[in-house]
């Protein structure tokens, strides 16, 4: 992934509040691979076209994995292992990502009673406004903000 790419995961609420988590709370690592969070759930094809509006199928190298758009860029990406789902995550250029696919995604997330959870383990419910102020503190916004400021801090 790249520098200025920000990347939220899709979680579904009902899994989350079964495994006592709740909006706000900072997950660690461990955290969020111990959740089986897609057991026996499946994606609406309906739901998926709404995306496919702004994201068309793009490439993959694993039938595994199925990318609306560009892992270059901008994308949702869906996970599976043969039949079950493993993951489903959107993937924004912050070079370049519209308000048209932020509002894109937070639908595509209420739609499927999903809440987002950050790069840095935050849960988030879907909602404009806290994508965006997540989006905001992510290091991929710092990058893009400022490139010289932000590679000048790496040591």
């Amino acid at each position: 992934m790249a520098v200025w790419q920000f990347q939220i995961e899709l979680v579904p609420k009902a899994v989350a509040e079964a495994n006592s988590l709740r909006a706000g709370m900072v997950l660690t690592e461990e955290q969020r691979e111990s959740v089986v969070w897609w057991k026996d759930q499946r994606l609406p094809v309906t739901l998926l076209r709404d995306v496919e509006k702004m994201l068309p199928s793009g490439k993959t190298w694993s039938k595994d994995l199925e990318v609306l758009g560009s892992l270059e860029t901008s994308c949702l990406t869906i996970l599976r292992e043969g039949e079950s789902l493993v993951e489903v995550q959107f993937r924004f250029d912050l070079r370049e990502t519209t308000i048209e696919l932020l509002e894109t995604a937070v639908q595509f997330s209420r739609d499927l009673q999903c809440w987002l959870i950050s790069e840095g383990g935050k849960v988030i419910e879907p909602g404009l406004s806290a994508l965006k102020d997540e989006i905001r503190e992510s290091t991929a916004f710092q990058f893009v903000k400022d490139p010289l400021s932000f590679l000048s801090r790496l040591k």
